[in-house]
């Protein structure tokens, strides 16, 4: 232990040297003071740093002078998982302002290992403290307790580390105790709580323009439970006096960013004389105000607004008379009343169908069809081949259909604008989330008949978890507004009369439901007369409920649309409701890996990008929301990932033919990837190439290729598409477009002369034993070899070698640029045991199976370390290699059998500094991943510690040598924690 605080306290020394003088001396991240804020690039945030100093520390102490509501919601994960660990903790704030939110202060109150205080004064400081075993934290700047504060706002925080006796940790907890025992700092009581909320109700109900802001005291508070009001103030503070001015019923619409950004793409398509067009935005972004403004600046003589539900026509005419006002009059058809004199009509679209002879196909010269995804039926198909305008806007969330009807060719695949979820967020057009995905109790239901289904789904564990669950999730209590989906409705029918047992009123709408009682159970809700609406999937679309703040969902995700269509029911903004609640019950189910899908939007199935966003979802998401997982639901998620079968026919396929349709012709390679659709190299991967693909699965393939011409191909696709060496793609690329030899000489001057021959080697088929002979080195000149270049001859299998190339040479830019050090890696991008061996310019391709966890190249003197983290626990115990992280920076690497610390290479290790050698970690989670098995993340260059011990293997004879390596950089902390991981435990 000793030895350890010793090695400590010098890199704490040479980081605090580093950081502050600029010696050059190393520093090490953990020990190294920085300044802490929220990375626009979504890399990181506050909120990041606090829960993953929460997760190791022994007890913390926060001052901070305003807690919202919206800062207690998204630590409620971290906060619930320290309190079932006893973890103490003390938390200081303030009546400064009179900003505090009464509901996350009674938050605080349900966390028994927290000690909460509040200083009745101008308390304006901000400090984070953590305390460790050896080394504190401390993080001190502008961050209160709220969403955005944690997330998104521009902030400056000091973070730094002492050890105990630190003179800066000493004075920083001496004046954090000073304000704590300062008598006019008073116990956090549900008393003081209930004074506070009627001062603030009698400051409020006072207010006469800008009142001056007096704050709170209370000299003696009892401590007493009372049920407390609702308050939801601004993020950033107090309301101004233009906030609390009155304003005109209907002011003026005008469009934000995106939609002005929207509205010229329709410019461009009007003047183009486009027929259809369809206008793809997530639920809440405004699409029928939009739809209203491109109306405003085309003036049309007429409109026609085609919805599915009488509460859209309503809601839609009401938008667009504020948006065009008088320059049109309105009307909505329907019923006995079917007037056609309006100049901007509302019409239900059975109704229409069923009275298409009360027009002339010419009445309307702008039609409008909402929810235009549902255009497959027969009644729009009917309205539209009736009509002929000059122009109709489909506007639509998600135009995919789970039916495989082609909504795209419907509007001639033009698409006006795409305005995403992650758009939406990234620019405040919806209101932020806070996603927390808890574990459901488990329940086969593939395995359980249907009566025994239904027990295990209302089975009272189940509800008492739910309930107990959204208890501890919720901050404000006293004015939710939520909507559950359950899988079936007779379930959602038992938790909501469950639910008003247990005081939480609560109504379960159905199918068979009439659209009155449908209407009454959303009015209840947004009265406050009901907290909760039950149902199975009838409130996806179509609805529009601003005040939601709670999305509850209980039942499995096995579908990414349906999961944004639920989603986006909460996201409307709303005055007074500063963000929405997301919880999703997830139980242990092979489709999981939907989860992170249907949150990022990331359709390409990287599993490397889904276990991020499962990591680290809070910084890969845009704005203010906010995603977590607890440890169990993390864990099916990760299992879904690792046994996920991506490479599944069905699923490229439907992949395939979704970007087929969007495009309404055959994509090229580079097609997928600015379309954010599946990951071509896993077409790759399956079929050897994507000729090989077309070949089997598209008709409308322009040709069909002869096995020759598709090995030639699956060379090209699976050794070079990947873009991890560019120099084999541009030399190629330059053969084929050129014709003319590219001299070595030329290639040593671009490349270096190391590797212009590895590209040699490589293009030649020499290099990997299952090459091709692409090309033919003499005389200093490659050019292309004989039977490739006849093959070129045929004009379809040229075009398959150019996509393919231009897909390689698109992803060496967008993936393979940024170079580690002097090397041709990027850290954290993925390798096999054969790229790290051409990219490092070895002169042949080794046997792999001599290679084993390490290979030392003498020529380059380069020596990779491949280590797999996770050991199957059927291989030999002469072969079950301990290798283990010890920090994110350190790791113990196992030798192979029969070695001695007098064996060449330990000794070769032994001396690293002084012979120059480089050595290099490579490391995957598990060689029996299905997608990525032969593949691993590179980690960077690190140097052997001089920690070498020679021990046995757990049979107890066989000699190895533990050996101790120390990372030029630390591993990424998502993708630590992913390696570092027990799924099973």
């Amino acid at each position: 232990m000793q030895g350890k605080l010793e090695y400590s306290v010098v890199k704490f020394a040479e980081s605090l040297e580093a950081s502050f003088i600029g010696s050059g001396k190393e520093s090490d991240e953990r020990y190294s003071p920085r300044i802490l804020g929220n990375d626009d690039q979504g890399s990181a945030n506050v909120l990041s740093t606090l829960k993953a100093e929460l997760a190791d520390c022994a007890s913390f102490s926060f001052s901070v002078a305003f807690i919202t509501a919206s800062g207690m919601q998204v630590l409620a994960g971290i906060l619930a998982d320290l309190r079932d660990r006893g973890v103490p903790g003390r938390i200081l704030t303030s009546t400064y302002l009179n900003f505090n939110n009464p509901d996350a202060l009674r938050k605080l109150g349900e966390y028994p290992n927290i000690e909460a205080r509040v200083y009745q004064g101008d308390l304006h400081a901000k400090g984070y403290f953590f305390s460790k075993d050896q080394i504190s934290t401390i993080i001190i700047g502008s961050s209160n307790l709220t969403q955005k504060a944690l997330t998104c706002n521009k902030e400056w925080n000091i973070l730094f580390r002492s050890f105990p006796n630190g003179q800066m940790l000493l004075e920083a907890k001496a004046e954090y105790d000073k304000l704590w025992n300062d008598a006019d700092t008073k116990p956090l009581t549900s008393g003081w709580i209930d004074e506070y909320e009627a001062f603030l109700a009698r400051e409020t109900r006072s207010m006469v323009g800008t009142p001056k802001v007096e704050a709170f005291r209370m000299e003696d508070a009892e401590d007493t439970v009372t049920a407390g009001g609702c308050a939801t103030p601004s993020d950033e503070g107090p309301a101004s006096e233009s906030q609390n001015a009155g304003s005109p019923r209907f002011p003026r619409i005008k469009p934000n960013k995106m939609q002005e950004s929207a509205l010229e793409a329709l410019a461009v398509l009007h003047g183009r004389h486009e027929f259809r067009a369809l206008l793809i935005s997530a639920t809440g972004t405004g699409k029928t105000y939009l739809s209203a403004l491109d109306v405003e600046r085309q003036r049309p003589r007429t409109v026609l607004f085609i919805a599915h539900r009488q509460r859209i026509l309503s809601a839609s005419r009401e938008s667009f008379e504020r948006v065009l006002g008088a320059a049109y009059t309105y009307d909505l058809y329907q019923g006995a009343n079917r007037s056609q004199a309006a100049t901007c009509l509302f019409a239900m679209v059975g109704t229409l169908a069923r009275h298409l002879c009360d027009f002339s196909p010419d009445a309307f010269d702008y039609i409008v069809i909402d929810e235009a995804h549902r255009t497959g039926a027969a009644g729009y198909r009917q309205v539209l081949d009736y009509f002929k305008p000059r122009f109709v806007l489909g506007m639509t969330a998600t135009p995919s259909r789970t039916d495989g009807y082609d909504v795209y060719s419907l509007f001639n695949h033009v698409i006006a604008y795409r305005i995403t979820l992650q758009d939406a967020l990234s620019n405040e057009m919806l209101a932020p989330f806070h996603y927390f995905g808890i574990a459901d109790l488990e329940i086969d239901d593939e395995k359980q008949d249907d009566l025994l289904l239904f027990s295990k789904l209302t089975s009272e564990a189940r509800v008492e978890h739910v309930v107990r669950k959204i208890e501890e999730y919720t901050v404000q209590k006293s004015c939710r507004r939520g909507l559950v989906f359950c899988s079936r409705n007779d379930e959602a029918a038992y938790f909501a009369e469950a639910f008003c047992e247990r005081g939480l009123p609560s109504k379960a709408i159905s199918g068979a439901s009439s659209a009155e009682e449908r209407d009454c159970a959303i009015r209840e809700l947004e009265r406050g007369t009901i907290d909760y609406i039950f149902s199975v999937d009838i409130m996806n679309e179509g609805v529009d409920i601003p005040s939601l703040n709670q999305i509850i969902m209980l039942r499995r995700t096995e579908s990414a649309i349906v999961f944004v269509q639920q989603l986006g029911r909460g996201l409307r903004k709303c005055d007074g409701k500063e963000f929405t609640l997301v919880l999703d019950f997830i139980g242990n189910y092979q489709q999981n890996y939907l989860v992170p899908i249907a949150l990022s939007g990331d359709r390409t199935y990287n599993k490397d990008t889904l276990r991020k966003v499962v990591k680290e979802g809070s910084s890969a998401i845009p704005g203010c929301s906010t995603i977590t997982f607890d440890r169990i639901s993390e864990k099916r998620i990760f299992k879904a990932l690792e046994e996920g079968r991506f490479s599944d026919v069905r699923l490229i396929k439907a992949e395939y033919e979704h970007l087929r349709q969007l495009l309404g012709r055959i994509p090229h390679l580079v097609d997928f990837d600015e379309n954010e659709a599946i990951d071509p190299l896993i077409i790759i991967k399956k079929f050897g190439s994507y000729a090989a693909f077309l070949q089997k699965h598209e008709k409308s393939a322009p040709g069909t290729l002869s096995e020759r011409k598709l090995a030639f191909l699956k060379f090209i696709s699976t050794k070079l598409a990947s873009g991890k060496r560019r120099a084999d793609l541009e030399v190629l690329a330059r053969l084929l477009s050129r014709g003319a030899p590219v001299s070595l000489r030329a290639a040593e001057s671009r490349f270096g002369c190391e590797q212009a021959h590895a590209v040699s080697r490589m293009l030649s088929g020499s290099f990997s034993t299952l090459g091709q002979e692409l090309v033919v080195t003499d005389e200093g000149q490659m050019r292309l070899g004989a039977a490739f270049s006849s093959a070129l001859s045929d004009p379809y299998f040229r075009e398959c070698v150019l996509d393919t190339v231009r897909f390689g040479l698109a992803r060496a830019d967008r993936n393979f640029a940024d170079c580690y050090k002097d090397t041709g890696f990027v850290l954290y991008e993925k390798y096999s045991r054969e790229d790290v061996a051409i990219i490092l310019n070895w002169e042949k391709e080794p046997n792999y199976q001599n290679v084993g966890g390490y290979f030392h190249d003498a020529k380059t003197n380069t020596f990779p370390v491949f280590i797999d983290y996770e050991k199957d626990p059927s291989i030999s115990a002469t072969i079950q290699y301990e290798d283990r992280f010890i920090t994110d920076r350190r790791i113990i690497a196992i030798s192979k059998n029969n070695r001695s610390l007098e064996s060449p290479e330990i000794v070769r290790l032994a001396h690293e500094r002084e012979n120059g050698m480089k050595c290099y970690l490579f490391v995957r989670k598990s060689k029996n991943d299905k997608d990525s098995g032969k593949e691993f993340y590179f980690l960077g260059q690190m140097h052997p510690t001089g920690d070498f011990e020679a021990t046995t293997m757990e049979d107890g004879k066989t000699n190895v040598v533990e050996i101790t390596y120390a990372l030029e950089q630390p591993v990424r902390a998502d993708l630590y924690d992913y390696l570092t991981s027990n799924l099973d435990g």
